[in-house]
């Protein structure tokens, strides 16, 4: 899987978090910035972003619902209970981030990459996720429930008792990722179609009701 990289410009201006209320406030588009600020609580509902480079913001507790990020580049920022609720985010790349507890409910990602990131406990429920790639990552005790994924690309990230109930997996490779415990549907129809691990196979017999046994 191929993802659309974001598309920025070859020189930034800098702003300050009292530039971007200020922009917000006016709605204006903030365009070809770098930010290295404390955003942390507060009212950016419906901010647009693009060509944007975030780099150590803190977005704590930060209101982004139904904002547009797109062309962003996100470096070692702490998103932690940052509200991204029906937002849309496309061509963004996220790296080294934090977002304990952030909210993406019903949020759409395109052509989005995290690479190191930690977003356990972090709801994606009813997300639309498409062209999604994950790579050591931490998505433990996430709600990734009821959303539409397509064409995404999971590689040694952790889900351990993440909820995708009603997120069909079709096509994904979980092999290298920890899946213990993952929360799915009582057919198990989410794990249809997905590559597992061999050794990944014994929770998912026990919740058929197929008795593992060790050892030969």
């Amino acid at each position: 899987m191929k993802l659309a990289s974001p598309s920025l410009p070859s020189a930034f201006r800098t702003l300050s978090a009292e530039d971007v209320c200020a922009a917000a406030a006016e709605g204006e588009r903030i365009e070809g910035a770098l930010l290295r600020a404390d955003l942390s609580g507060l009212v950016l509902d419906g901010a647009e972003f693009a060509g944007v480079r975030f780099e150590r913001c803190r977005f704590a507790g930060t209101d982004l619902r139904r904002a547009d990020l797109c062309d962003a580049v996100l470096e070692n920022c702490d998103l932690s209970g940052a509200v991204f609720r029906s937002a849309s985010l496309r061509r963004v790349r996220l790296e080294g981030c934090k977002g304990v507890g952030a909210d993406f409910s019903e949020s759409s990602l395109r052509d989005a990459a995290f690479a190191g990131c930690n977003f356990s406990y972090a709801n994606f429920n009813a997300a639309k996720l498409r062209a999604f790639s994950l790579q050591n990552c931490d998505f433990s005790n996430a709600d990734i429930a009821g959303c539409a994924l397509k064409d995404a690309a999971f590689s040694k990230t952790r889900f351990r008792r993440a909820n995708f109930y009603g997120t069909l997996l079709r096509g994904v490779d979980l092999s290298d990722c920890d899946i213990a415990g993952i929360v799915l549907s009582q057919t198990l129809a989410e794990i249809r179609g997905a590559t597992i691990h061999p050794l990944q196979c014994a929770d998912f017999l026990r919740a058929l009701g197929v008795h593992v046994k060790d050892g030969f």
